[in-house]
């Protein structure tokens, strides 16, 4: 089987609402989030985590920056198809404007 990188995306507006949710309220998410990695659990290779700010490095030096990246996941699957269908499902579709690319991890 192929290994596919899910990155999840969304505004930084939404990270920040859900930095203040209610501790009730957080453990119901992961709670959702236990149920799916669970159910696919034949496709998780590495559950991933939550990412946090970023710095960017060009060539004119390091700033810091609010990325969209949330954070990531890795999985397994036969065709790119049926990676990014594992995703259908996910909570993470509770999070405004949010969004999962799915891509495949290329050997070198």
């Amino acid at each position: 089987m192929k290994k596919y990188l899910a990155v999840f995306v969304a505004p930084p507006e939404a990270y920040d609402k859900m930095k203040s949710m209610s501790p009730e309220d957080s453990k119901a998410e992961m709670d959702q989030w236990n149920v799916w990695m669970e159910a696919h659990k034949e496709h998780v290779v590495d559950p991933g985590a939550p990412v946090g700010s970023a710095k960017r490095v060009n060539s004119e030096g390091v700033t810091d920056m609010r990325n969209t990246i949330g954070g990531y996941m890795i999985v397994q699957a036969e065709t790119h198809e049926e990676a990014a269908r594992i995703f259908e499902d996910s909570p993470s579709h509770g999070m405004e404007d949010g969004a999962i690319d799915v891509m495949e991890i290329v050997e070198m």
